[in-house]
């Protein structure tokens, strides 16, 4: 889940682009990718829900590139961990 601010004076209106990578260059191998329009009151938020459909079949990392239009790019880490019995 992605929430998205918008400021006051800004239009409200973009796009919010979420590319799942095995790392966290630009050029690594992308797994999954979503895109989803947006709108917002200005000086408000707003969310959404990605749903990046992902096989993995080993455990580690993963990053989620993520940016709103064409901004720049703000990568978080995903863990993937052994289940806890």
């Amino acid at each position: 889940m992605a929430l998205i601010f918008c400021p006051v004076g800004h239009a409200g209106n973009g796009v919010f682009e979420v590319v799942f990578r095995k790392g966290i260059e630009e050029d690594s191998e992308q797994l999954a990718r979503n895109v989803s329009p947006f709108s917002v009151e200005p000086g408000k938020f707003t969310y959404r829900l990605v749903r990046g459909e992902i096989e993995l079949h080993e455990l580690g990392q993963i990053f989620a590139h993520c940016r709103v239009d064409l901004g720049p790019w703000s990568i978080v880490p995903l863990t993937l961990l052994p289940p806890v019995a």
